[in-house]
């Protein structure tokens, strides 16, 4: 099916929030949003001392981190991130996000699923 291309403004986009405090997203593409099929992103902030708790999911995940210095668990193992960091997130792979800076820490995600919906979280 082709689709048309499209402009997504971050700034536009509605602010949503979950269960962990100092956490908050903008889901930037998804099906049930906008015209897209195969792809779902955002952008993820994560305030100083707060973090995105263990999880997992089927989908594989990417990160690409954008602002502020913070650690990702994947499974048992702890990796430094920063600005220009990249993480590939096998599908069920339990991980979480600790902002261990004194800023906001800010990543771009990628799901290859066509809606953010299909991404079915299980905390750990």
């Amino acid at each position: 099916m082709s689709r048309a291309p499209f402009v997504v403004e971050e700034g536009a986009v509605e602010v949503e929030s979950g269960e962990d405090r100092g956490v908050i997203w903008r889901t930037l593409t998804s099906a049930d949003r906008t015209p897209t099929a195969e792809l779902t992103s955002g952008v993820c902030e994560i305030a100083p001392g707060c973090e995105l708790a263990l999880h997992r999911h089927p989908p594989l995940e990417l990160y690409y981190f954008l602002e502020g210095t913070g650690v990702v668990t994947l499974g048992s193992s702890d990796h430094a991130v920063q600005a220009g960091t990249t993480i590939s997130i096998p599908g069920d792979t339990p991980h979480r996000i600790r902002n261990t800076g004194p800023a906001t820490l800010k990543l771009f995600y990628v799901f290859p699923t066509a809606s953010f919906s299909e991404v079915e979280y299980t905390n750990l």
